[in-house]
């Protein structure tokens, strides 16, 4: 079997594979329908040089092309109905007309395929057999010429007008029928003596490629096929073995008849040379597979791990839909996305909105203007159907489920779809109810959506529900405790108030009896004036710890001379003369200059050294520190009290925690906002019956 025999059969056989490929997966669609119808009359046409090759007579190969010429008078009226039904203009009145008179002329040439005049013989060219053509056949060749380039042209106007995918989609179909085309075109120029330097069947085999790949990549008439990479590695694996297989055999051939080696020396040679090129081209196909079939702009699992690994840390909800969004628009490589949450009233808004500025026409809709609130309602196409089925909907996977939807849900997800140009919606599902809408725009690059991708979405869709649900318990554990703090503070307010109002009551139920005692006036004026101070002190510490605004009083100031100020203030409100506590002080200087709110912090040394004092019980060592630590200079107050249990350290700094028979517990919370406020840092450290240390790190300012 010669070159052109083999190119002939090959090409029919895997035309006939392709037409039924694409015929089968969508039998009922007219351009599957008169695609399948096409491939398989180029197909069977192709058949032309295998058939004259096989003859064994003049008047076997005259008989055989007659047969096959069938096919090719119908391959025109057949072309320009795929291309109509693809395009969507035999609607159009003026295009039928056209399209009628294109399948009258071909009528008459089916009628006269048997006529002389069309084919008159066959006679032996080159390998093979040529036509020798008829008055018709002249005729039959401009009429197969203008067809094929009036169905191009419709072809290259409409993909002129589309856009994304379906553009790419568009633009190899085209490309495909031209190769075709030209494949035609040379096969009718052998008719007129022009000899092929090549099989034209090798353009045949190469549109049905070109076909596959669109159908492969961008799913070319809605024709969707798995190919899983690891099956594209083992498939070219084995081309390339076969390839190899082939040239070893062709070298073996040529050198044992022309120069007369062994084989054993030929194997040897075909095994070396196998083991030093198989490899390297192997690696470099399975290169270029992945960047035509399976290119992409991200590490899939590194993506997951970065997806999981920052939700698990995010508590609100509007930081998690925020995030999701970016990682999803920058890893897809999107040109729009919008995030729509569910919405107590009813209905989903938009929450978060990210695109590309991207030069539209006039003429076409644009997108919602996302600084407006958009809301769409529970009645919208895409929310019933993701609440129904809590799938990804993408737009060119809708004719698949058209059938399993009602009738008006595929055009109420078209329209939503429409709304905000998407390509796909992912629905985000906490417990059972739809919670989020992820709609995608299309991709910069123009490609679908693939399996990969879908799966990443799914596995983004859940690690965000899992992170909103969290969210949510993390939001009712903050709002309880928000409530126990409330009502503990109730209670502890109430209770240290009460004290003070008590003695009050009970002096002012006295004095109508002992008014003229001077004596119970002394006592009473001097005790009402210090519950007043008690109630005023308590309402006070509210206060402080109610507010989260820093102090706008900045003054420069002696930081030694502020501690000392306050030892000595301490000393004398606390009576440390009449217990047997001893302060020792020990400065590192006398002056170290910095600039904050003065008051606040003598206020904070203040709680420290008064807790210090009251820790000891009326008897101890306070010692008070000050020494450089870096940028910082470190106060400690150290007591020789009970010391604070190791569990109870990470807590003496919240509110409404003391161990004080009186006091609300705010002292130290207060202290501890001051010192922050200030950039510095408190810490604690304690051995349980020898003592407590409170340093004080605050940054130095000249």
């Amino acid at each position: 079997m010669d070159i052109f025999s083999l190119s002939s059969l090959t090409a029919f056989v895997i035309c006939e594979l392709l037409a039924g490929l694409v015929y089968l997966k969508n039998p009922k669609n007219k351009v599957n329908i008169s695609f399948a119808v096409e491939t398989l009359l180029i197909g069977v046409w192709t058949l032309s040089p295998y058939a004259a090759g096989v003859s064994r007579s003049n008047e076997e190969a005259l008989l055989f092309t007659r047969f096959i010429y069938i096919a090719a008078i119908l391959m025109p009226p057949a072309f320009l109905f795929f291309v109509y039904s693809l395009t969507g203009i035999h609607s159009i009145k003026k295009e039928r007309n056209i399209s009628a008179f294109f399948y009258i002329v071909s009528v008459f040439f089916l009628l006269n395929s048997f006529n002389p005049d069309f084919i008159k013989d066959v006679e032996p060219f080159g390998l093979s057999f040529a036509v020798v053509p008829g008055t018709m056949y002249y005729l039959f060749s401009l009429f197969f010429a203008i067809t094929i380039v009036f169905g191009c042209i419709k072809l290259f106007i409409t993909y002129k007008k589309m856009a994304g995918f379906k553009k790419k989609q568009l633009l190899y179909i085209l490309i495909a029928f031209v190769t075709a085309g030209i494949a035609g075109f040379i096969h009718l120029l052998s008719a007129y003596g022009v000899k092929e330097m090549y099989p034209h069947d090798l353009l045949v085999i190469s549109f049905a490629a070109i076909v596959l790949y669109s159908i492969v990549r961008y799913r070319a008439m809605d024709v969707y096929i798995a190919f899983d990479k690891t099956m594209a590695y083992s498939l070219s694996t084995g081309l390339l073995t076969a390839l190899f297989i082939v040239l070893v055999l062709a070298v073996t051939n040529v050198f044992s008849t022309f120069v007369e080696i062994h084989s054993f020396q030929i194997s040897i040679f075909a095994a070396l040379f196998i083991a030093l090129l198989f490899n390297p081209f192997r690696n470099r196909i399975h290169t270029v597979i992945d960047r035509v079939f399976y290119k992409k702009s991200y590490d899939y699992y590194a993506t997951i791990q970065q997806v999981g690994s920052t939700l698990t840390s995010m508590f609100d909800s509007q930081e998690i839909l925020q995030f999701t969004g970016n990682i999803i628009y920058e890893v897809m490589g999107l040109k729009s996305i919008y995030l729509l949450s569910a919405k107590t009233g009813g209905g989903y808004e938009v929450v978060y909105h990210t695109s590309k500025k991207i030069k539209r026409k006039k003429n076409k809709a644009q997108p919602p203007d996302p600084e407006e609130s958009i809301r769409i309602g529970n009645r919208s196409g895409i929310v019933r159907y993701c609440r129904k089925s809590g799938d990804i909907i993408i737009r060119d996977a809708l004719p698949e489920i058209e059938a399993s939807l009602e009738r008006d849900m595929i055009g109420k997800i078209k329209d939503d779809l429409a709304l905000f140009h998407a390509e796909a919606v992912v629905p985000v599902i906490v417990d059972n109810r739809l919670s989020v809408l992820i709609v995608l725009g299309e991709k910069l690059s123009g490609d679908m959506f693939t399996n990969e991708d879908i799966n990443l979405l799914n596995t983004i869709s859940d690690q965000t529900a899992i992170a909103i649900k969290n969210a949510g318990l993390y939001k009712d554990k903050v709002h309880s405790e928000w409530l126990a703090s409330i009502g503990m503070m109730s209670a502890t307010f109430a209770h240290e108030i009460r004290n003070p109002l008590t003695s009050l009551k009970t002096f002012a139920q006295l004095m109508p009896e002992k008014y003229n005692d001077a004596e119970f006036r002394d006592t009473f004026s001097k005790i009402v004036e210090g519950e007043i101070e008690k109630i005023d002190g308590l309402i006070g510490d509210l206060l402080d710890f109610s507010t989260e605004k820093k102090s706008s009083r900045i003054n420069n100031f002696n930081l030694v001379s502020l501690v000392d100020e306050t030892v000595d203030c301490v000393r004398k409100k606390m009576e440390l003369e009449k217990k047997k506590i001893d302060i020792r002080k020990t400065y590192n200087g006398d002056k170290v200059y910095m600039s904050g709110d003065a008051a606040k912090l003598k206020q904070t040394f203040m709680n420290i050294l008064i807790n210090g004092c009251q820790a000891m019980h009326g008897e101890g060592v306070l010692t008070v520190k000050i020494k450089p630590n870096g940028k910082y200079i470190d106060v400690t107050v150290a007591d020789t009290g009970e010391g604070i249990d190791t569990g109870d350290i990470l807590k003496i700094f919240d509110p409404f925690v003391t161990s004080k028979d009186m006091g609300l517990g705010l002292g130290l919370a207060i202290s501890k906002r001051i010192i922050e406020d200030h950039n510095g840092r408190i810490n604690v450290k304690s051995k349980l019956s020898k003592g407590a240390a409170f340093t004080v790190s605050l940054p130095v300012q000249n």
